[in-house]
This record gives C-alpha cells, sequence and structure tokens, in this order.
C-alpha cells in the first residue's frame, strides 16, 4: 500500500486540508505545499483557481478577523471543483503518474 499512498497522495492532502477548519491563509498555505509537489497539469490548474478565490476572500476579511473554515463547505466555484476532482481521482484509484499519462494517450495493456 505505500505505492497507493504516494501516488494518490496529492490528492487526498488537498481533501484533508479542505476538510479542517482553517484560516483562508493556512489553507493557501496548505495548497501551496501541494501545489509544489504534484506533476497533474489539471490539478495544479484548479489549485491556482481556488488559491485566486482565497486571496481576494482574505484580502476582503476584516483585517485581524480570519474566521476558520472548512473548504468542502465553500460555495465558490473553484474551490468545489478542486474538491470534486480530487474525490473523483481517489475514487478512480489510478496513481497520478498513469492519469497523467491517460491524459497523454497511454492506454494500459489488457
Amino acid at each position: 500500500m505505500k505505492i497507493r499512498e504516494c501516488t494518490l497522495k496529492s490528492y487526498e492532502d488537498v481533501l484533508k486540508s479542505a476538510k479542517e477548519a482553517k484560516t483562508i491563509a493556512a489553507h493557501i498555505t496548505a495548497l501551496g505545499k501541494v501545489r509544489s509537489k504534484t506533476e497533474d497539469q489539471v490539478l495544479l490548474n484548479k489549485i491556482d483557481e481556488a488559491i485566486e478565490f482565497l486571496q481576494r476572500a482574505h484580502a476582503s476579511a476584516t483585517k485581524g478577523k480570519s474566521t476558520p473554515t472548512c473548504l468542502d463547505k465553500v460555495t465558490d466555484s473553484s474551490v468545489k471543483d478542486l474538491v470534486e476532482h480530487c474525490n473523483k481521482a481517489i475514487a478512480a484509484k489510478k496513481p497520478e503518474w498513469q492519469v497523467i499519462a491517460e491524459r497523454n494517450g497511454w492506454v494500459p495493456n489488457t
């Protein structure tokens, strides 16, 4: 199972963070860490879109008052898309390398 842990870790880390009540800044940091480790371009794009939303939300928050929130409860479409993408990736039980390879035309031997 060690291979599975490594290969689905990016998706699992996003979901783990999304379910935790954290400040917006803490969510941005957690997503940035996942971003630096993944090679899944779709995941990178979705993280970027979610971070952009979170940065706007953080900038408009009352100075010094950041209420912890769970990302999986946020109604913004970019955050919902990110969470949904990770849920689907984990449900498919395909390692990140396979997801990337299939997007680029690779087909497993049958």
